[in-house]
């Protein structure tokens, strides 16, 4: 799905794009409500449009619903961004508060999401979605570490990036499925992101993640 698809074009009339944001919403409510599934026809009773106007505006349904799920993850999470001027295990901490922030703003949302992202589907359209944007973000950073010498040389960014986001999707699965609270899914997703990258890290950087999954696991025995 590229940048200038019909359903992220710009509109010269803020009502429009009000509209469209509404519609958006609306879908997203849907998929919480309805596994993952609903038809543009249901989509168009409860966003109040003519079902020619959701075709004219996103030209079909996997592209309105990529949309919807693509606005939250981009508009929303914190983008990790390699630097010099903050640590590697700041960088991904700071993603993960983004993360964390979004599931408890929209938490009905965040757990159907996990939830499709494990369940079986031959469509594979929005767990494919989750998925993609998310690895997309990681796989970048981590390869602008290896560009930097950070990465151990045996270490793939996209191997490394790949599972990095399972493992992450899983923890959020186990959160849902209500057996991670509330209080501990932050430190959970921050020590299980610093476990595995630090396996694939240069010792200096590893040994700093480590130090730092210490602080983190102390942290949970506090909470019980």
């Amino acid at each position: 799905m590229n940048a200038k698809s019909r359903g992220e074009r710009q509109y010269a009339s803020e009502a429009m794009a009000r509209r469209r944001s509404d519609i958006l919403e609306t879908a997203r409510q849907l998929l919480t409500e309805q596994a993952g599934q609903f038809t543009m026809r249901e989509l168009a009773s409860k966003s109040g449009v003519a079902l020619a106007t959701l075709y004219n505006i996103f030209g079909n349904q996997s592209e309105l619903i990529g949309q919807a799920v693509i606005e939250v993850l981009r508009d929303n999470l914190t983008s990790w961004t390699a630097s010099d001027d903050v640590s590697i295990s700041e960088q991904v901490e700071q993603r993960l508060e983004s993360v964390v922030s979004e599931i408890f703003r929209r938490p009905a949302y965040a757990r159907k999401m996990a939830e499709l992202y494990f369940l079986p589907d031959p469509q594979g359209v929005v767990a494919d979605l989750l998925h993609n944007v998310s690895l997309e973000d990681v796989s970048q950073a981590l390869k602008r570490l290896a560009e930097r010498g950070m990465l151990a040389e045996d270490s793939d960014p996209d191997i490394v990036a790949r599972e990095m986001v399972v493992i992450q999707y899983a923890v959020v699965a186990r959160w849902s499925a209500g057996r991670v609270p509330d209080d501990q899914l932050l430190i959970r997703l921050k020590h299980v992101t610093l476990g595995h990258l630090a396996g694939s890290l240069v010792p200096d950087l590893a040994d700093v993640c480590r130090k730092r999954m210490s602080e983190l696991r102390a942290a949970l025995g506090k909470l019980g």
